[in-house]
């Protein structure tokens, strides 16, 4: 028997072949993975730190933006302080502690591609704001450098965006002054047209219905997603019985309502309730009249119409539509100034004021109320225009009683005084007041003590200095050639009433790369 002399072997698993002293090796690679690991993750923080910082940056330069586009429209605001105080740098409205070294740079701008006017401060309609900051980072130094700039722009347009929808009140002079020529450069004609044909320029910037409607549904001149909504107001006021002689068409104002020389008064308490004010009043010599201040009485939703345009595209008025008659749409002329009484318009603001309230009370949803006056602010009615008073034509029904020497509401004194009462009350009550010096004198108002000039009163009846706008270009006798607005590069009529269009919109982001 043959033996195999060879010894037993025992088979060794290779991972036993490892020799003794190259066991822990793996720590050098652990070690070289963790600090891999701990600076991608470094990376990463400070990426995050990074993108953080940046949408802060851009957010307060967007605000900023919005700020100074803001400030662009209101007189005696200088936009770019504004933008800068809501830059991120510390102390600031939009300070982040991680950005207090910001540095902010706000440059005014005129862009023509928006197809807004230039005007206001330095005549700009829009303003650039730049800020830059240096972010320190904290683990990608080690891979060079400290810290990382970063920079954001925002341009803003000083309008353009939408507000909610607006119920707007124009009263407009028809005294006899309004038939003097319009002695500036602008217009050719009498104040009156041209006023109207201010009047017209705002109401094709208006918003008659939707936007995205291709025509209005109107039912009794009103549509039935009426947007911004009108009313025409008038001072001496007229007779409901031929108030229509001013919108019907196309009798080319051939026949003039008829005045009875005498103001009528509304409540000085405004409130959502009154609405209209139609005030029967008793003449001396006749049967009693109901007198209104309101063009558009009886018309519409408590005289307020929005069919003004057959839409929110249509280029031009609806020659249709009664109240764009009134301001001399079409082949009609429109509102006429009768005279026969001087100029008394505190009443009017009254009248207008209320039914602005009482119209917005009836409406579904919220709406910005507006006044807009149009004369040369000289109040100087004498006491026998108004009724009640001694040599007076009669005696009202309603409204705040007959007229007093007081001085104080309804008053033959302090007439300028009295209507910057009631625009001042107007104000109040939420109601946005603008004022329109039309052919504003250097002396008047002679019915006031203290003294005051008409163009102070105008100044005084806007419910803010932006809201306030002058004609002061015209060249006639005794017109005050100082009485500068808001826009004091704007003297053409027409320009006031479009920039008055472009307040109703507020400030909005714009491409930076504008021309």
């Amino acid at each position: 028997m043959t033996h195999n002399n060879q010894p037993n072997r025992k088979v060794v698993s290779p991972t036993r072949r490892v020799p003794l002293h190259e066991r822990g090796q793996i720590l050098p690679i652990a070690a070289v993975m963790m600090i891999t690991l701990l600076g991608l993750c470094g990376f990463v923080v400070d990426v995050g730190r990074l993108y953080i910082s940046y949408q802060q940056l851009q957010a307060s330069t967007d605000a900023a933006a919005l700020a100074g586009g803001e400030a662009l429209g209101q007189a005696g605001q200088n936009p770019v302080t504004v933008a800068a105080s809501y830059g991120s740098t510390s102390g600031n409205k939009n300070a982040f502690g991680n950005l207090s070294g910001a540095t902010i740079t706000a440059t005014p701008k005129c862009y023509s591609s928006l197809g807004l006017p230039c005007y206001s401060y330095g005549s700009y309609n829009a303003i650039q704001v730049t800020q830059t900051v240096s972010v320190p980072v904290t683990f990608a130094k080690f891979f060079g450098g400290n810290s990382t700039s970063l920079t954001a722009v925002a341009t803003a347009a000083a309008s353009g965006a939408a507000t909610t929808p607006y119920n707007v009140a124009i009263i407009l002079d028809t005294t006899v002054s309004m038939g003097d020529s319009d002695n500036g450069s602008t217009c050719s004609g009498t104040r009156l047209s041209c006023a109207l044909g201010g009047i017209q320029t705002l109401m094709k910037e208006l918003y008659p219905c939707a936007s995205q409607l291709s025509s209005c549904t109107v039912t009794s001149g009103v549509a039935a997603n009426a947007v911004d909504q009108v009313a025409l107001f008038t001072f001496p006021n007229v007779t409901t019985s031929t108030v229509s002689d001013d919108y019907t068409c196309p009798n080319g104002r051939s026949t003039n309502p008829t005045t009875n020389d005498a103001y009528t008064f509304p409540t000085a308490t405004l409130n959502t309730t009154t609405g209209l004010q139609n005030l029967t009043f008793t003449p001396t010599h006749g049967t009693a009249s109901t007198m209104t201040y309101q063009i558009t009485n009886g018309l519409g939703s408590n005289g307020y119409m929005s069919d003004y345009r057959t839409s929110d595209t249509s280029s031009g008025l609806n020659a249709s539509s009664d109240e764009a008659i009134a301001i001399g749409a079409g082949a009609c002329k429109g509102l006429s100034n009768p005279g026969g009484a001087g100029t008394y318009y505190a009443g009017v603001i009254y009248a207008a004021a209320n039914s602005l309230l009482y119209e917005q009370a009836q409406l579904s949803y919220p709406t910005q109320n507006v006044i807009i006056l149009i004369s040369d602010g000289d109040a100087t009615s004498s006491q026998a225009e108004m009724v009640g008073g001694t040599g007076a034509p009669g005696t009202q029904t309603g409204g705040a009683g007959n007229a007093t020497s007081l001085g104080t509401y309804p008053s033959w004194k302090n007439e300028c005084a009295q209507a910057v009462t009631a625009a001042a009350a107007a104000a109040a009550k939420g109601i946005r007041v603008y004022a329109v010096a039309y052919g504003a004198e250097s002396s008047g108002c002679s019915t006031d003590s203290p003294s005051i000039t008409p163009c102070q009163t105008m100044k005084s009846i806007a419910s803010s200095p932006a809201y306030f706008y002058s004609d002061y270009a015209q060249t006639g006798s005794g017109v005050d050639t100082s009485c500068a607005g808001s826009g004091a590069s704007t003297t053409s009529i027409n320009q006031i009433f479009q920039d008055i269009a472009t307040s109703f919109t507020v400030a909005r982001l714009v491409p930076n790369n504008l021309t």
